[in-house]
């Protein structure tokens, strides 16, 4: 398998225990080319010196395993060449050290992009097939072959489920992403609707308000606005009629709505505060806002159930300087977590939709927090 792409303390202990592995098999296969120098004298140094190598190459690639192909490459050579030179002292040469090193090299192998690693694959797949040939003819060389074909289709069938796996994981990131902006795009349709709404409402006011006489600039300019209204309302309720496939659950958000998320936690979380400065409580947040900051809760609120402390403290603030609405939870984790999860994800998306920033990690304590900030107004680019 690739380390690169398994979590920084799992990685570490791989390469350690792939190490250890390593120079225990290299060590019996030293022993084994012991014995067959002392039972008939021969000279095995060249034997010697492939297996430290092919051990050594093993342990480079568990400390860089970036380098994988020239590294495949180097072990399957080694491997060809102690083939050819060793198979007429039959089964007592080592192949341990080959055994644990060539299936996992071939596994990181075939993890890489590029054309390159199909021939490097091939290559490893023929070096450890030919270990076979060390053996005296009968029943122990096919065992050998054999063994060595389940090893390899042990590392391919690794890589096939770390590759599904990986498709699996984006797959959800993709229907995440995909979910939020639709829910943005009927909140859209929401907020839109609304002030349109009440545009078009006033500029038809002027019609009950018009003096008699030919109508001036300003009514001419009323009607436009009024046409230009009308036709904006009905092209944004055809666009969102297309996306809308149940109805909306995140429009109306209130801060009763956010309380009863935070009562609901406690019943997991009994320690569980909420704190809401006094502009919040006495002037809401704006409607565009209003659904990202529930939907916030909602997630920081799941995540907290899944994930934290029962018996410690949860806080939950929400903050309003006039400009900018602050989201800001902490927890204690009872134990850590790996990357963003989707919902996270789709926070984020829905985030940055508003100019807005996201800060989500530990703090180095066992505690976890997650910082939103949101603009009022949303940049126009």
């Amino acid at each position: 398998m690739e380390l690169a792409r398994v979590a920084r303390p799992l990685r570490e202990v791989l390469r350690v225990a792939f190490v250890v592995i390593v120079v225990a098999a290299a060590a019996v296969d030293l022993w084994l080319v012991g014995e067959v120098r002392t039972l008939d004298g021969t000279s095995l140094r060249p034997a010697l010196l492939l297996i430290v190598a092919t051990a050594g190459l093993g342990i480079c690639w568990a400390m860089s395993p970036r380098h994988a192909l020239p590294i495949a490459v180097a072990v399957a050579t080694l491997s060809l060449v102690q083939t050819f030179e060793t198979s007429h002292f039959g089964t007592r040469i080592g192949l341990f050290t080959e055994m644990t090193v060539i299936p996992v090299l071939l596994a990181s192998v075939l993890s890489r992009r590029g054309v390159a690693r199909w021939p490097v694959a091939l290559l490893l797949v023929v070096a450890a097939e030919s270990v076979s040939l060390r053996a005296d003819d009968g029943p122990i060389r096919a065992i050998i072959a054999m063994a060595m074909l389940v090893l390899l289709g042990a590392a391919v069938s690794a890589v096939v489920y770390t590759r599904l796996r990986e498709s699996e994981r984006r797959a959800g990131i993709a229907t995440a992403r995909q979910s939020e902006r639709l829910e943005l795009a009927r909140e859209l349709h929401d907020v839109v609707g609304h002030h349109v709404t009440g545009i078009v409402v006033l500029a038809q006011a002027n019609n009950f308000t018009q003096r008699e006489g030919p109508p001036s600039a300003a009514d001419r300019a009323l009607a436009e606005i009024e046409t230009a209204g009308l036709e904006t309302l009905t092209s944004v309720r055809r666009l969102i009629g297309l996306l809308r496939t149940e109805p909306s659950t995140s429009s109306g958000a209130r801060l009763i709505d956010i309380e009863q998320i935070i009562a609901g936690l406690r019943g997991t979380h009994p320690s569980t505060e909420l704190h809401v400065d006094d502009r919040l409580r006495t002037h809401w947040v704006p409607d565009d806002l209003a659904p990202t900051v529930l939907r916030l809760v909602q997630e920081a609120a799941t995540n907290v159930r899944r994930h934290g402390d029962p018996r410690a403290a949860v806080q939950f603030a929400l903050t309003d300087d006039g400009h900018t609405v602050r989201v800001t939870v902490t927890n204690t984790m009872l134990h850590p977590t790996v990357g963003d999860g989707f919902g996270l994800l789709g926070m984020r998306e829905r985030v940055d939709a508003l100019h807005g920033v996201v800060r989500a990690g530990p703090m180095g304590d066992g505690r976890w927090r997650l910082h939103v900030e949101l603009p009022h107004r949303t940049r126009v680019s």
